[in-house]
């Protein structure tokens, strides 16, 4: 088979996972037209694709492969939440010879022709790369990268390369995070082995946020998960103050995570002085 064959089995170096839950089809077509993109892009580099469902059933396997009729979809039987899914293929890509890094696609997005190219020419062009992200836009993040280095706090898992060297030595994501903070706790433990957290600023891809509705249930769970960051990086004033946020959202009680001391190298690296943004703003 070639590197551009139709579900991306050709050339194992590099492996895109996409985390479903109860996505509209249009959205899937727009990711799907976007991976045919970079595939036919000057340049491009081989990649399998595989479509994990967390939905409770597996109805959107119709629309995937009605997309391709060889996609590699698999359904979950259970919501294993962004981290658990895509640790668990993330276990089976850097357990396959050959690959070389992981790229976390979030459904949402649409990826730019040159994207999944200039990630990986990224990721490539140091030797102590952990973590690259993409570019967002219209909506950019407003936590700073260095434009030289392209160095950044924190990587965002919207479309999020991780090399087999970070698997290999911190793990994938940690599944206490159900939801929201896993992308800043693994770049943070990244951060504290000694390797770089990088944006590629031309490997760009349009998140579809603007239009997303206020959701109470994602603000309780962003305050959740910040609320186990500050726990499990020993900031008890931090953890307070984000689960009474969640109370007066509505949340309802759970097990509060215990403050534990994460040593010196963890500590000088979390960022909790600026609200959620985990680092300070551009704007």
């Amino acid at each position: 088979m070639s590197g551009r064959d139709a579900a991306g089995r050709g050339e194992p170096g590099i492996w895109l996972g996409i985390v479903l839950y109860r996505n509209p089809t249009r959205e899937l077509e727009r990711l799907w037209t976007s991976l045919q993109w970079n595939r036919d892009a000057m340049g491009a580099p081989g990649f399998r694709v595989t479509w994990l469902d967390n939905s409770p059933d597996d109805s959107l396997r119709d629309v995937v492969t009605r997309l391709d009729a060889r996609a590699d979809y698999r359904y979950s039987g259970q919501n294993l939440g962004f981290g658990g899914a895509h640790n668990r293929l993330m276990a089976e890509a850097f357990g396959t010879a050959g690959v070389r890094h992981y790229i976390c696609v979030n459904p949402d997005g649409v990826l730019h022709p040159d994207c999944v190219r200039e990630l990986v020419h990224e990721a490539d062009r140091l030797p102590d790369t952990g973590l690259v992200e993409a570019r967002l836009f219209p909506d950019e993040h407003p936590k700073p990268y260095d434009p030289v280095t392209g160095e950044t706090p924190w990587c965002s898992g919207c479309v999020l390369l991780v090399t087999r060297k970070l698997h290999a030595r911190a793990g994938g994501f940690d599944e206490r995070f159900f939801m929201y903070c896993e992308d800043v706790d693994l770049s943070w433990r990244a951060r504290a082995l000694g390797l770089s957290v990088r944006v590629a600023p031309a490997a760009r891809v349009h998140h579809y946020t603007v239009t997303r509705e206020e959701s109470p249930l994602r603000e309780r769970m962003v305050r959740r998960s910040a609320a186990l960051l500050g726990a499990k990086y020993g900031n008890a004033t931090f953890m307070r103050d984000r689960l009474r946020e969640y109370s007066a959202l509505g949340g309802e009680p759970f097990a509060v995570p215990e403050v534990v001391n994460p040593g010196w190298r963890l500590s000088r690296i979390a960022e909790f002085g600026h609200h959620l943004e985990f680092a300070r703003r551009r704007w």
